[in-house]
């Protein structure tokens, strides 16, 4: 299972485990006062659980960077298929929790659709990085029967593993769980333009996305009333009630000034029913202001932005796009995650990446930090017979911007 040669990044390993202690001292900070008033001593469960997770999840993190990336792509469509049985177990087995049916007990309670989100970018890599250019026709169609034969019809059946990434999402919807869904689909999206999919067609699905995000929001009425009611969620009717959260985050925030209250001072975690997850940037805001809140997203932004620069370097297709799947992946739900806490976005639970508390979203963020430890540690394989030439399936060293020949590599090409 070891690889001959490991050079894991440790630019991306300190930045994540940075996020991640942070994250457990602001979990302590915002939980310790609800804990205290529920009568549980000092020490909130939601830190305790957290410290357990870290270290299990920077274990499997470790163990799965230990793997080539190319048994993950042999993978991926098995894991694609586990994630999606695991997200129907939840519909139809699953445990509710505060009106959600979002958890699985198997010996411990897990969030499946956490690990969802790596299955879907394993397997959107792995679908793309198989493909081959397709050819143009020979002459322009016709008339619309040509088009739709030579050109509509086998850009709509090539789009398949994309609509079943949307079925995982619509999964992921029912639990409910609008948030984590939509990360699913813009995390789906930005792997169409790392694909080198065709603007034409993303305008296409983005059309298709557009109606189905229409449809799911009208089938929950407390959606709609959410959003309808967010404008005015400082009116009297609304700022205790659906306005509730994000009112009092806004207040928090606001109230941190430059510097903040101080730690400890802060009054968000004694109004918020979400402090440890979903609205902790609130407690940071409030505890040590906006240059705090600024050095947080710092933080998470030079993840995506390290993972970014190795999938510039990466070696092959795949392993470039496991990449970048996790760079959107993160850089989207820190954005989606920040818009909700400062009102830009109304409340749809989704939590900060490394910082709020959640054994599950930590598990899958350090799995998915193991793959891309492996993913930028990919390398040909070369037996011990073959030396190192110029001509090797080994990466020259000493050049900078070095790729493999273009034998090894994949091509990079457009619906």
């Amino acid at each position: 299972m070891r690889r001959a040669w490991t050079t894991p990044d440790t630019t991306l390993f300190l930045l994540a485990g940075a996020a991640t202690v942070f994250g457990a001292l602001m979990i302590f900070d915002a939980g310790y006062a609800r804990s205290l008033a529920q009568g549980n001593g000092p020490i909130p469960k939601e830190f305790t659980q957290q410290i357990l997770y870290l270290f299990v999840a920077m274990f499997l993190g470790w163990l799965v960077s230990r793997w080539r990336i190319d048994s993950f792509r042999k993978g991926a469509y098995a894991l694609f298929g586990v994630a999606v049985a695991s997200l129907v177990a939840v519909e139809l087995f699953g445990v509710t929790m505060n009106g959600a049916k979002r958890w699985l007990d198997i010996g411990i309670v897990v969030q499946p659709a956490e690990f969802a989100k790596i299955a879907v970018i394993l397997f959107l890599a792995a679908a793309l990085a198989g493909r081959r250019p397709s050819k143009p026709p020979a002459r322009p169609p016709g008339d619309w029967a040509e088009y739709l034969d030579k050109v509509a019809i086998p850009k709509i059946v090539s789009g398949w593993p994309f609509y079943l990434a949307f079925v995982a999402a619509y999964l992921i919807e029912r639990e409910p769980d609008l948030g984590t869904a939509a990360v699913v689909v813009f995390v789906t999206m930005a792997m169409m333009v790392f694909g080198g999919v065709s603007w034409k067609s993303i305008a296409a699905l983005l059309v298709v996305g557009g109606i189905g995000t229409v449809a799911v929001v009208k089938s929950q009425p407390y959606r709609m009333d959410r959003i309808l009611n967010h404008a005015q969620r400082w009116e009297p009717d609304h700022v205790d009630d659906t306005g509730y959260q994000t009112t009092q985050s806004e207040t928090a925030m606001a109230s941190g000034g430059w510097t903040g209250v101080g730690i400890g001072a802060g009054r968000a975690k004694h109004m918020l029913p979400a402090a440890t997850t979903d609205f902790i940037l609130a407690t940071i805001g409030e505890e040590f202001g906006l240059l705090g809140s600024l050095g947080v997203l710092g933080l998470l932004g030079a993840i995506a932005w390290r993972l970014a620069i190795l999938a510039l370097r990466a070696q092959t297709r795949f392993a470039m796009l496991v990449l970048a799947g996790t760079s959107s992946w993160i850089a989207i739900q820190t954005c989606t995650n920040v818009m909700m806490a400062n009102g830009l976005l109304p409340a749809i639970g989704i939590p900060l990446p490394f910082v709020s508390s959640g054994g599950s979203s930590l598990l899958a963020l350090w799995i998915a930090i193991g793959l891309c430890q492996s993913a930028a540690d990919d390398r040909p394989r070369r037996t011990q017979e073959e030396p190192a030439t110029e001509h090797s399936d080994r990466p020259l060293r000493g050049k900078v911007g070095h790729r493999a020949e273009a034998s090894e590599r994949e091509p990079v090409y457009s619906e």
